[in-house]
């Protein structure tokens, strides 16, 4: 390998100094030897040094690689808020198609209580069969609604229908006291049933009986829930109206 020819930038230092011909010419050959010297040097570095060789070692497959490569698991999707998003809210299951009949525990139920009473039972008939909501939970309002669309059987004689469209002396509306057998069978209690009409803004009003008073107390005493389908059946004990409240279980939908 040659060396380069020298530059003026190599020997410009040189020039401005004061000196006459002879000291110039041996500055710039004095300047040319080190130059020289310093490349001769850096050929010599460079032939000494030896190629370096990389060696990369793959690791050896797996009989579980050899399937073909392992796929990242599912990434969570986030929101732009950067929070995870919320998971979806359960449906509840639809109200069963089926109507079961009045289970034989019921029916003895309402046999033993007659007996007590030395009355006749009739036989109960379904009044509505439903599924709870909150609001037919809820202390505050306090009332299992039975709309007039839903009855399946006329369960009131048209003296107690009149009766309760009307009102009391203090303007409150009328209600009747019923007996109704708990899902539980062991306590019977007493309730309020009322008749409720409320106007819409169409004009046209829509109609609802209510069972109220201890309604609430029966909602915790049968552990009740949002969901749940009940049935709620009728009888008379001579004259006296009485109810028995059913839970349906899922298992009987067919």
């Amino acid at each position: 390998m040659g060396h380069r020819d020298i530059t003026m930038d190599d020997v410009k230092g040189l020039l401005d100094m004061k000196l006459d011909l002879f000291g110039t010419l041996c500055a710039v050959a004095g300047r040319a030897m080190e130059i020289h010297d310093e490349e001769t040097a850096l050929q010599e570095t460079q032939k000494s040094k030896k190629p370096i060789t990389c060696v990369l070692r793959l690791p050896s497959k797996s009989r579980g690689d050899e399937a073909g490569p392992s796929r990242p698991a599912p990434k969570r999707r986030v929101d732009e808020a950067g929070s995870a998003p919320k998971p979806k809210r359960q449906r509840r299951p639809p109200p069963l198609a089926e109507k079961p009949p009045l289970p034989a525990e019921f029916q003895t139920a309402i046999e033993e209580i007659a007996l007590a009473k030395n009355a006749a039972p009739t036989a109960a008939k379904l009044v509505i069969q439903k599924e709870l909501y909150e609001t037919d939970l809820s202390s505050g309002h306090n009332r299992l609604s039975i709309p007039f669309n839903k009855i399946e059987n006329d369960f009131l004689t048209e003296e107690e229908k009149q009766y309760l469209l009307g009102e009391f002396e203090n303007g409150k509306k009328r209600f009747m006291e019923v007996r109704i057998v708990q899902p539980s069978l062991l306590l019977e209690e007493t309730v309020k049933l009322c008749r409720w009409d409320m106007a819409k803004k169409s004009g046209k009003t829509t109609s609802t009986y209510a069972i109220r008073g201890n309604w609430t107390a029966i909602v915790k005493n049968n552990r009740l829930r949002v969901g749940t389908t009940v049935q709620l059946w009728f009888f008379r004990l001579d004259q006296e109206l009485c109810f028995a409240l059913v839970k349906v279980p899922r298992n009987q939908a067919a």
